[in-house]
């Protein structure tokens, strides 16, 4: 495929290098962005081309990567000249929106899609690295979900289809395990820093715990991982902890009580303790 890529900012950047690297069976053709200078210095990390007309960009090549922010993407479909994208593969990486964004997309014989990375871009000139062994999520027209499927598997990526009308359901569980991951983090970084401790002190008393867990947890799943007071039914500790915290922090821990608890009943169903969990729900739930 001969890949032009709308938008440089990190995924942009990401996916131009990535490509450049690894692939032998595609090439990027250039970058378009709104600010000029921004497709430059994307062209130059990808050694490729930077492109001041948008029209320009899509004539030179069969596929379109559009990297933009999300709510941007409609704009950047109504700005491409349709009369040039017969026969060519229109595609964005939106998590959360479908290819049905294209709308009449029918109408000029091109073929829509949407390609999802189950990846956390952090750095614009850093982050390609790590892309080699991460999931690709896609849906779409048959014909770019052929083409995409062979381009990235053939560069070592597990492909998943999903169903279009799932999009939103699927973005939302990434966005818990990534980013309220970070926010569950702070949150917990927070109070230690309340009990005295540095910012970088929480951090390296953090690392290990939440580390060797979530690594427990992946290999094994969550309910053998499972541990701590909820879990074990002690009520009396449950109640200590909902006495000390603030409000913000306290409808944290309940929310997350409520979810570590219905794995604890799974877990421990045929065994007594069991039993004492309807007392630590009117807690969670008061």
């Amino acid at each position: 495929m001969k890949i032009g890529i709308i938008g440089a900012g990190r995924v942009g950047c990401s996916i131009g290098k990535y490509i450049t690297v690894n692939s032998d069976l595609d090439t990027i053709t250039g970058f378009y962005n709104r600010g000029y200078e921004k497709a430059v210095v994307a062209a130059n990390f990808c050694n490729t081309k930077a492109f001041k007309s948008l029209s320009d960009l899509v004539m030179s090549s069969d596929t379109l990567f559009i990297t933009t922010q999300d709510e941007q993407i409609p704009m950047v479909w109504d700005c491409i000249d349709k009369g040039l994208i017969k026969n060519k593969i229109i595609c964005h990486f939106s998590g959360s929106i479908s290819s049905d964004v294209f709308t009449s997309i029918g109408d000029y014989d091109a073929y829509p899609g949407s390609i999802h990375p189950v990846y956390a871009f952090s750095s614009r000139f850093d982050s390609y690295k790590g892309i080699k062994n991460i999931f690709f999520t896609i849906e779409g027209h048959p014909i770019f979900l052929d083409r995409i499927s062979q381009s990235f598997s053939h560069n070592g990526n597990i492909i998943c289809s999903i169903d279009k009308e799932k999009k939103s359901l699927y973005h939302a569980s990434l966005s818990m395990a990534s980013n309220h991951l970070i926010g569950l983090l702070g949150a917990s970084a927070e109070i230690l820093r309340e009990c005295g401790f540095s910012e970088s002190s929480a951090y390296e008393i953090l690392k290990p715990l939440m580390l060797n867990n979530l690594a427990y947890a992946l290999e094994n799943g969550v309910e053998k991982a499972l541990t701590g007071p909820i879990e074990r039914g002690d009520c009396n500790t449950v109640k200590k902890h909902l006495r000390v915290l603030n409000s913000k922090q306290m409808g944290i821990y309940k929310s997350l009580g409520m979810e570590i608890l219905n794995i604890a009943v799974q877990k421990n169903q045929y065994k007594p303790v069991v039993q004492t969990y309807s007392e630590i729900e009117k807690e969670l739930l008061n």
